[in-house]
C-alpha cells in the first residue's frame, strides 16, 4: 500500500512543488483546503490528489478533530504544510496521529511573532529587538520605553509575507503604520483568526539573506544562504533571491550556526523552515522564521542551482524518514518576481523571449482577470528563474531578462 500524507493548503506554488515532489516518491497526498480555493486549483494539481477534505480552519480544535478522523479512515500517516499559518495546527494533529512534527507547545511561536521573538530572546538567540503594541495612542511611549531608535519596521503579529509590513523613518508615520498592522486580524485566504497585535522592530542594517532548512527527528539539514532582494521605501515588497550567497565560508557558516540556534529555540524538529536573517556590522541577526516551505519559485531556484529537490526532502523529514538535502552540483540561480503596480484588466507579460539561460518563467494570472485594488501597492503577477555559473553573473542575466519584461494591465 502507497504512503499517503495530508497537506494542509493547496493554493499555492509551494503545495504545488511538494504534491509533486510525492508523487515522485510513490506517496499519495490528500489536501485538506475550501471548497471554492479548491475549485480554482489548477486542474493539474486536483489530478494528482489522492483525496481532499474540505474543512473549516477557523476552529482549530475541530479541524484537527475532522482532519484525525480523516487521516485515520483514510490511512494517513504524515501532515505537511504548504504555509506557515498551518504550523500549530499540524504540530497538533502529528500529535494525534502520532506523527513525526514539531513541537506542539511551542508550536505557537512559529506563527505568532511576540511570542517568536521572546523564544529567540530567552535562548540567545541574536535578532531583531521587538516590542508589542496593542493600540497606535500608546505606540511612541512603548518605543521610547524599550530604547528603539528611528528607523523601526512595523509589522501584524501574524502574517505572511511582507503583507502590511513598513519601515517607519520617524514618529510622524508611526501612528497610521501601527493602525494598518492592527487591520490584520484574520488570514484573507483561509479566514485562520490573528491576535490583532503590532510589532515595532528594530531596522537592522545591512544585507538581507534567506536560508531553507530541512530537520529531521531534531537534526537540521541547511540548503544554501540566499540572498534575498527588496525594493527601498516606506512598503518593502520581495523582488527576488540569488542563490548561493556568494559570501566566504566563514560568514555563512556563522549564519548557518545563528539559524540552527533559531530552529531549536522554536522547538521545530521534523519539517521545513526557512529564516530570514540579515548580516549586520555586529554579525548574523534573525528577523524572523517560518515553519513551512518558501514561495516554490525559490524551492525552484535552488535547485536549479545545487540539484536539492527540497520538496522532495520536506516530504520524506514528515514521513519519518531521512531527508536527501544535500547539493549535488555547484552553480547558480537568480530568480526574479514581476510586480506591478498596476489596476485594472491584465493582458498578459511580453518581452520573454527565448533565452539559454532562462530556465524558468511563469504568469500567475490569466488574461482577462482583475488585478490590483485600493489596498495594494503592487501585485505579484508572475517570475523568472536564470541559471549561471556563480551568483554575480546570474544576477547580471536576471537583470537582462527584466528589463525586457511588462506587464500588460488596461485600466
Amino acid at each position: 500500500m502507497a504512503r499517503a500524507a495530508l497537506l494542509l493548503g493547496v493554493e499555492n506554488t509551494a503545495a504545488e512543488c511538494i504534491v509533486r515532489a510525492a508523487r515522485r516518491l510513490d506517496v499519495r497526498v490528500h489536501a485538506a483546503t475550501h471548497r471554492d480555493l479548491y475549485e480554482r486549483c489548477r486542474p493539474q494539481i486536483r489530478g494528482e490528489l489522492g483525496g481532499v477534505v474540505f474543512t473549516d480552519f477557523r476552529s482549530a480544535d475541530q479541524a484537527v478533530d475532522q482532519l484525525a478522523d480523516y487521516c485515520a479512515r483514510q490511512g494517513i500517516e504524515a501532515v505537511a504544510v504548504s504555509g506557515a499559518q498551518f504550523s500549530p495546527l499540524a504540530a497538533a494533529l502529528a500529535v494525534r496521529l502520532g506523527a513525526p512534527g514539531h513541537s506542539e507547545s511551542l508550536a505557537p511561536a512559529s506563527r505568532h511573532k511576540w511570542q517568536m521573538a521572546q523564544a529567540l530572546q530567552r535562548g540567545g538567540v541574536p535578532s531583531a529587538r521587538t516590542v508589542a503594541l496593542v493600540s497606535f495612542e500608546a505606540a511612541e511611549q512603548r518605543l521610547a520605553a524599550a530604547g528603539l531608535d528611528y528607523p523601526v519596521v512595523v509589522k501584524p503579529v501574524e502574517n505572511t509575507g511582507s503583507v502590511g509590513v513598513s519601515v517607519m523613518d520617524g514618529p510622524g508615520e508611526l501612528r497610521p503604520a501601527v493602525r494598518r498592522a492592527l487591520n490584520h486580524s484574520s488570514d484573507p485566504t483561509y479566514g485562520l483568526a490573528y491576535d490583532t497585535v503590532a510589532l515595532a522592530q528594530e531596522y537592522l542594517e545591512g544585507p538581507e539573506y534567506s536560508m531553507v532548512s530541512v530537520l529531521h527527528s531534531g537534526n537540521c539539514t541547511h540548503s544554501v544562504l540566499t540572498r534575498k532582494y527588496t525594493t527601498e521605501g516606506r512598503e518593502r515588497e520581495e523582488t527576488g533571491y540569488t542563490v548561493p550567497h556568494g559570501l566566504d565560508e566563514r560568514t555563512a557558516a556563522r549564519a548557518a550556526g545563528t539559524v540552527l540556534r533559531g530552529l531549536r529555540a522554536l522547538g521545530l524538529r521534523d519539517g521545513i523552515a526557512h529564516t530570514d536573517l540579515k548580516l549586520t556590522p555586529e554579525g548574523p541577526v534573525l528577523i524572523e522564521i517560518d515553519a513551512g516551505p518558501p514561495d516554490g519559485a525559490v524551492l525552484q531556484a535552488i535547485q536549479h542551482a545545487t540539484g536539492i529537490d527540497l520538496a522532495e526532502a520536506y516530504v520524506q523529514a514528515v514521513l519519518g524518514e531521512e531527508p536527501t538535502a544535500r547539493p549535488v552540483r555547484r552553480g547558480a540561480a537568480a530568480l526574479r518576481f514581476i510586480n506591478t503596480s498596476a489596476h485594472g484588466t491584465f493582458r498578459g507579460l511580453t518581452g520573454l523571449v527565448l533565452n539559454p539561460h532562462l530556465a524558468a518563467a511563469r504568469s500567475y494570472v490569466d488574461p482577462g482577470e482583475l488585478i490590483g485594488g485600493a489596498a495594494a501597492t503592487h501585485t505579484r503577477v508572475g517570475h523568472v528563474i536564470v541559471t549561471a555559473d556563480a551568483p554575480a553573473e546570474a544576477d547580471r542575466r536576471a537583470e537582462a531578462v527584466m528589463t525586457l519584461v511588462d506587464c500588460d494591465v488596461e485600466a
